[in-house]
Parts: structure tokens; C-alpha cells; sequence
């Protein structure tokens, strides 16, 4: 049996091989003294074991399990195991409340809570801090379902066997942060103040697909290019969502925890010195003075490195500005996010690990063919087309139908045959279709097909209002 290990990382090569193996004969009366019992001891177990002694090291004192164990039948070593009567499970509680509890399972290590964890807390909380409960802020908490998935860290077979100590550390780290404040609100009388906006903005993935319409599995995808990229650009044709869908990413990838997020929107006019910095003209007791001023990026970067967690910079239209000119130096430092440079005005200049960047691009102003090679190959491309079931989902809330209203934006696009220039949905979402869709039609509609039908009039006529109206059904 191959047992190599990955240099990497704790675990082996053949781990859930192991797993496997030894899960089909554990029912056998002589496991104990097979070769898949000893290979799942020493290439499972022991390296679980030191997992779960370097995720015990990154929890405060106050709150950490002080004994260090699982009651368990086989007892070996100082980590026992849980089996289930029909699932293989190695188990450890990590917290001094038994509320966090770390599993290895078949498919997976993950973290999680016990279940009603939420309500423990806030229980606790108000025990030893009545004026929490004076003020209401443990409502939230006793409210808050930890046991929920989007609450879980996991880590799955990839990351387990390619991801370093160091990268499955800093995983826990990031996700155990949002909820460490709860967990020490319950053994401290001092008020930790931002206990309840941390859990009470927590923006979910379920939240985030309810208000974008793009599957869970999707914006995972999403998601984890961001932030393995950086950076990322939202592409499509007018009126598919490109803003609103970069909004709602930011504020999942921020979480309602210690980050923020902001919006810049490019323009052809937009420079280097307004993103990076530049000499500025300003007055001073009467004189005439010429300081390096700080543009937008380099502002917001200065006060990312203040927050723990991610910020998210939002470029609208990036594709308005001259890119390479308006990016100068930045060209370098998104590609190699650990170096630092010197601008050409002055000063060192680094982009802060905890920043990503989300670009807009409307395909019907500027083809993604183009954008400079340089650029699409630091970036990563989103591209984003109608999405019917989004306008279908919007209006079934407020009683409309718009079964109509689709078929004809079908058959529309279908005419136009770009994608760079087909008819978004956004131009619908308008809490009075009824009464609205007439003038959204005639000045938003109309006047976009005769600029791109210019030449061939004839097949906007048969989109006109007064052709479309009565096939609607609004």
C-alpha cells in the first residue's frame, strides 16, 4: 500500500482509501489485529490527531476544552473515537460548553456546533450579564441557528490532501472568528460591543441565492475563484444584474463580520492619479500648494489593513476607463499579491491579503475580446446572460404574470442573436409592472433596438408597443 505522505499537508495520499478499507471491515471481531486497522491508526488517526491538537491551539484559553479527549471503546491514543452504527466518525469537542466539536468523516473533516448552540450561549450570556438582556442583544442570538450548514467550516478531500497546515488553519481561523465573540460574551461580565451586529448581519449563501436567483453550487464556484484569484469581473449585456449580483457577493465574502466594502465607478475620464495617487493643486494659508494626494484604491487599501477580515472594492464599469493607464503599477501587484513595489510618484505600495475586487462590464460598450491580454490574465471572467427564472421568481411575490412578457424577450433576443447585446431583465424588476412596463418599453426599449437595429428598422417594428402590449398578459 502506497503511504506517502503529501509533503504539505498532515495527511496522506491514500487516506480516504484507508478509510474506505478499514470502514468494510470494522464489523469483522478481528479488526484489531488487521493490517487496515494498523494503517487507518497511522495514517488517519494520528494525523486527525494532530489536526485537531493545532485547531484546539486557536481558541482562546477561556473557552478551549480543558480536557483534551473523546470517551471512546478503543481508547488509544489522546483523541478517541466515535463510531456510529453505520458511518465512520472520529469525534472532538473543542470547547469548555461542548457546543464546537470537530468531525472526520468519510467524505470530509468539518467543524461545527452542536445543535441549538445558539440558544446555549444566549443563555449563558444573560446568566452572568444582565444588561444584555436589559438592552435585548442577546435576541439575536437566541434566534441565530447554528447548526445551520452555511455555519459549518468544512474542509473536503481536496483541501484535506493538497492544503497546507497552514492553509487549513487559517480556514478555521477566518470562519471561527465571526462567532469567537459569542463564545467569550459567555464567560466575560465585560460587553463585548460588537457581539450582535457580527451575528445579526451574517449574510448566508441561502440569503445570497434567494436575492440573486444563481444556485448555491454556482456562487461556491464563484465564490472560491475570487478569492483564489483576487479578483474578478462580472461581463454580460445590459440589464443582467451585473451591480446588484457584485453588491450581494461582496456582502457574502465581508459576512456581517470585521470587513466593508465600497464602490468606484470608472469613467473615461478616470486616472491614475484619482486610483493611485497623484500631484494635487490645493491652497494653504493663501499659497498654492502641490502634495502627493492618495487616489480611491490607495485609500481604501489603507484602511482594509485596519480589519481582519475581507473588504471587497467594487469597480463599476470597469471597462469605461483606459484600464492599463488608470492600473499602472497595480498591473504587477494583482498578479503577485505578496510583493511590494514602489509607485512612480513615491512611496511602497502593497494590495493587503484581505482585499478582493469585483469589476462590472457591460459587453454591449466593450468586447471582453478587447480588453489587454495583461489584464483578462489577472483577472477572472464571470459572465453573466438573462436570467428568466430571477424576473419569473420576482413577480410571482407580487402577483403578476409574466410568462408573456418572457416569451417575448425570448424571441427578442433571439433577433438580436449577440449576447453582448441581448435585453436584460433588470430594465422588469419594478414593483409596478403593470403600470410601468408602457414607458419602460417605449423609452428604455424601443430606443436600444433602434440604435442596434440602425439599419434594418423593419425588425424593431415588430417589437414595437403597440405590436407587443396585447401579448403580454400582465
Amino acid at each position: 500500500m502506497d503511504n506517502n505522505q503529501n509533503l504539505k499537508t498532515l495527511f496522506f495520499c491514500n487516506t480516504f482509501e484507508v478509510i474506505e478499507q478499514y470502514n468494510n471491515k470494522r464489523k469483522d471481531n478481528n479488526i484489531y489485529k488487521s493490517q487496515e486497522y494498523k494503517d487507518f491508526l497511522n495514517l488517519v488517526k494520528r494525523p486527525f490527531i494532530i489536526f485537531c491538537h493545532l485547531i484546539h491551539q486557536q481558541i482562546p484559553c477561556e473557552i478551549a476544552a480543558n480536557n483534551f479527549y473523546i470517551i471512546t471503546p478503543i481508547g488509544l491514543f489522546d483523541v478517541d473515537i466515535s463510531v456510529s452504527p453505520s458511518n465512520f466518525r472520529l469525534h472532538k469537542y473543542l470547547d469548555i460548553f461542548s457546543l464546537l466539536y470537530i468531525e472526520f468523516i468519510d467524505t470530509g473533516i468539518n467543524i461545527k456546533f452542536r445543535e441549538n448552540a445558539g440558544t446555549f450561549l444566549a443563555n449563558k450570556i444573560a446568566e452572568i450579564n444582565p444588561v444584555m438582556v436589559a438592552n435585548k442583544r442577546t435576541k439575536d442570538i437566541n434566534a441565530f441557528d447554528l447548526s445551520y450548514p452555511d455555519h459549518s467550516c468544512y474542509f473536503n478531500k481536496r483541501e484535506i490532501l493538497d492544503f497546507s497546515q497552514e492553509e487549513l488553519i487559517n480556514k478555521f481561523k477566518e470562519w471561527f472568528q465571526h462567532y469567537l465573540p459569542l463564545f467569550l460574551q459567555a464567560v466575560s461580565k465585560e460587553v463585548i460591543p460588537d457581539i450582535s451586529p457580527t451575528i445579526s448581519e451574517l449574510y448566508t449563501l441561502n440569503q445570497c441565492t434567494e436575492d440573486t436567483g444563481v444556485s448555491q453550487l454556482v456562487l461556491k464556484l464563484w465564490i472560491r475563484t475570487i478569492n483564489r484569484k483576487g479578483q474578478a469581473i462580472l461581463y454580460g449585456s445590459p440589464g443582467t444584474g451585473k451591480t446588484f449580483i457584485a453588491e450581494k457577493l461582496a456582502k457574502y465574502l465581508i459576512g456581517g463580520s470585521d470587513g466593508f466594502s465600497e464602490l468606484v465607478q470608472f469613467h473615461p475620464a478616470y486616472s491614475y492619479e484619482d486610483f493611485i495617487q497623484g500631484i494635487r493643486p490645493q491652497s494653504q494659508d493663501g499659497e498654492l500648494t502641490y502634495p502627493l494626494v492618495p487616489g480611491r484604491f490607495l485609500e481604501f487599501c489603507k484602511r482594509a489593513e485596519s480589519y481582519q477580515d475581507t473588504c471587497v472594492l467594487i469597480i463599476d464599469e470597469i471597462n469605461r476607463a483606459n484600464l492599463a493607464q488608470v492600473f499602472g503599477e497595480l498591473m504587477y501587484l494583482l498578479e503577485y499579491r505578496d510583493r511590494e513595489i514602489p509607485l512612480a510618484g513615491g512611496n511602497n505600495f502593497r494590495i493587503p491579503k484581505n482585499v478582493r475586487i469585483i469589476g462590472t462590464m457591460n459587453t454591449a460598450d466593450r468586447s471582453i475580446a478587447n480588453i489587454d491580454h495583461a489584464l483578462r490574465r489577472r483577472f477572472a471572467f464571470i459572465e453573466l446572460r438573462s436570467n428568466y427564472e430571477v424576473l419569473r421568481n420576482y413577480h410571482r411575490i407580487r402577483g403578476f404574470a409574466v410568462e408573456g412578457l418572457i416569451n417575448i424577450l425570448q424571441q427578442l433576443n433571439q433577433a438580436i442573436a449577440d449576447k453582448n447585446y441581448e435585453i436584460g431583465i433588470s430594465f422588469f424588476l419594478t414593483d409596478n409592472l403593470r403600470e410601468d412596463i408602457e414607458d419602460i418599453w417605449r423609452m428604455e426599449i424601443e430606443p436600444y433596438l433602434e440604435e442596434y437595429f440602425f439599419n434594418q428598422l423593419e425588425k424593431v417594428d415588430q417589437f414595437r408597443w403597440d405590436e407587443i402590449k396585447n401579448k403580454l398578459w400582465i
